[in-house]
C-alpha cells in the first residue's frame, strides 16, 4: 500500500474510534446499560492482552477483566469523563491489576512459574518449544519491561498511546520496549542454549 493511503485509513479509523469514545460517553452519561457492551466489543480484547501481560495468567486476567468491567459499571462518571478513554481504561485494568497482585502476593508467584499464558495466533496453532520459551522469557523481564512489549508488540499499541496508558513519555515507552526486547533476546538465547 501507498503510505498515503495508510495515513487516510490511520486517519479515518482514529476518527472512528473518536465516535465509538462519544457514543460509549454518552450512554454512560445515562445510565444505559449498552454502554458496557461497547466498551466489551471494542477494548476487552486489547484490556485483556495487557491484563495477561501483566499477571502472567490467562485465568487471572480473564478474572480481572471481569473486575474492570465491574469496575467500570461503579464509575461510570468518571469513565464518562474521561479525556481519552482508551488510556483510560488501560489504566485502570493495570491498578485491577496490581491490586490483585498486592492482595494474593502468593497466588501471583505461583501463577508466575505456571506455563501456557500466551495465546497462539493462528487459527489451530499447536504450542511449541519456542512458545514455551518466550512465555518463560517474558516472565523474567521486569514488569514495566513485560507491559510495553506485550502492548507494542502483541497489541500492536503505538508507543504514544503506550506513554498515555501508562503516563510516561513516548520515549520512556519506546525505550522500555527496546531495553525489553533486548533482554528477552538475551534470556531466549540463555534458554536455548
Amino acid at each position: 500500500m501507498y503510505p498515503v493511503v495508510i495515513a487516510i485509513e490511520h486517519f479515518n479509523s482514529c476518527v472512528d474510534r473518536v465516535k465509538e469514545d462519544n457514543e460509549i460517553r454518552a450512554r454512560l452519561a445515562r445510565d444505559d446499560p449498552s454502554a458496557l457492551d461497547l466498551i466489551w466489543d471494542l477494548y476487552a480484547s486489547d484490556l485483556l492482552g495487557y491484563l495477561v501481560g501483566i499477571l502472567c495468567s490467562r485465568n487471572d486476567a480473564k478474572d480481572a477483566l471481569q473486575d474492570v468491567f465491574v469496575t467500570i459499571s461503579k464509575k461510570r462518571t468518571a469513565v464518562s469523563n474521561a479525556k481519552q478513554l482508551k488510556p483510560y481504561l488501560f489504566r485502570m485494568s493495570r491498578n485491577v491489576a496490581l491490586n490483585r497482585i498486592k492482595s494474593d502476593k502468593r497466588r501471583h508467584d505461583k501463577h508466575l512459574a505456571a506455563p501456557q499464558w500466551l495465546e497462539l495466533n493462528e487459527e489451530g496453532g499447536t504450542r511449541d518449544e519456542r512458545t514455551d520459551q518466550i512465555e518463560a522469557a517474558l516472565v523474567e523481564l521486569p514488569e514495566n519491561q513485560r507491559s510495553v512489549v506485550i502492548m507494542k508488540f502483541y497489541r500492536e499499541i503505538s508507543f504514544r498511546e503506550i506513554g498515555e496508558i501508562l503516563k510516561l513519555p513516548e520515549n520512556t515507552a519506546a525505550s522500555r520496549y527496546r531495553y525489553g526486547m533486548a533482554k528477552l533476546k538475551q534470556l531466549l538465547q540463555e534458554i536455548s542454549q
